[in-house]
């Protein structure tokens, strides 16, 4: 049975008002929305999501948001990712008295600012979820056990094949899930795949110049070229750091392709690029991307 957390002074608890739930700590307090706050509504953009709600109480307004896009069903999807990514943003508001300046907080791109847990998606929407979000100046809000049980406004978009983006993998032993992922067919050749992501600290892409069927390719920078390059704490994030050398070793799996979409694994050691701040191989391991092609 789920546990609710009652309502505000001069408000209704949520679970007597229908049934309807938002709740979640804020900075370890808590924090439910009041039922005339609440909006979930799904359109605007594919396969998205939008949740509001706000509370009022000891002279604070605080305000949750979580805009979800291309999320096609049930599952765990990441907050602090970009509209081209499968996921969304966290944001926290604050308001004082009447007059007073609002403050906002919202998730890094980092593309692990947080999650959301879809357990149902049709007239209502039912999820757990937690981010931390983060201001200009450095200042976070933490968002933690977060539940919501809420009618579902308006029909969700349909995602297009070739939306939707999702790479991850581990860098040094260490869990990237892209913030942002962009796609082209590569300049090399019309049956070539250039694969681009990005963090707020970090990136990671991959170039394959014979990309045309479903196969093991072994990474190389000879003709015809794949290769996979990663950028870390510092320089530029796409091009800096490691990869493109004769050091380099591993493969890409492409496990299926169209002219709208791309799925595979990869893993490899990766050189140092000479003239950048690395100085040792660095490992990539349990590389997997989902990807539309455009």
């Amino acid at each position: 049975m789920r546990t609710r957390i009652g309502g505000v002074a001069g408000c209704c608890a949520l679970a007597a008002c229908g049934g309807d739930l938002f709740t979640a700590k804020i900075e370890g307090k808590a924090w439910a929305a009041e039922p005339i706050t609440i909006n979930a509504m799904a359109g605007g953009v594919p396969g998205g999501v939008n949740i509001v709600g706000a509370q009022n109480a000891d002279g604070l307004n605080r305000a949750l948001t979580m805009t979800l896009g291309n999320i096609q069903g049930l599952g765990t999807y990441w907050l602090g990712v970009s509209a081209d990514t499968v996921g969304g943003i966290g944001l926290v508001g604050e308001s004082g008295a009447e007059g007073s300046s609002a403050v906002s907080w919202i998730t890094e791109n980092t593309g692990m600012a947080g999650t959301i847990t879809i357990t149902q998606l049709d007239t209502r929407v039912v999820a757990t979820f937690e981010y931390v979000a983060a201001d200009e100046a450095g200042g976070t809000r933490s968002v933690t056990d977060g539940e919501l049980d809420l009618p579902l406004a308006g029909t969700l978009p349909p995602v297009a094949e070739q939306l939707g983006n999702t790479l991850s993998a581990k860098i040094g032993g260490v869990l990237y899930n892209a913030a942002s992922v962009s796609t082209a067919r590569s300049g090399l050749t019309m049956e070539g795949l250039q694969v681009s992501s990005t963090t707020k600290l970090d990136g990671l892409s991959i170039t394959i110049a014979d990309a045309a069927a479903p196969g093991d390719l072994a990474i190389h920078r000879t003709s015809p070229i794949r290769i996979i390059l990663a950028g870390k704490n510092g320089g530029d994030a796409m091009h800096c750091c490691w990869g493109n050398t004769d050091a380099d070793s591993g493969k890409v799996v492409v496990t299926s392709i169209t002219a709208k979409r791309a799925k595979g694994t990869f893993s490899g050691t990766l050189g140092p690029k000479p003239g950048s701040p690395a100085t040792t191989p660095l490992e990539i391991t349990d590389g997997v991307f989902d990807v539309g092609i455009r």
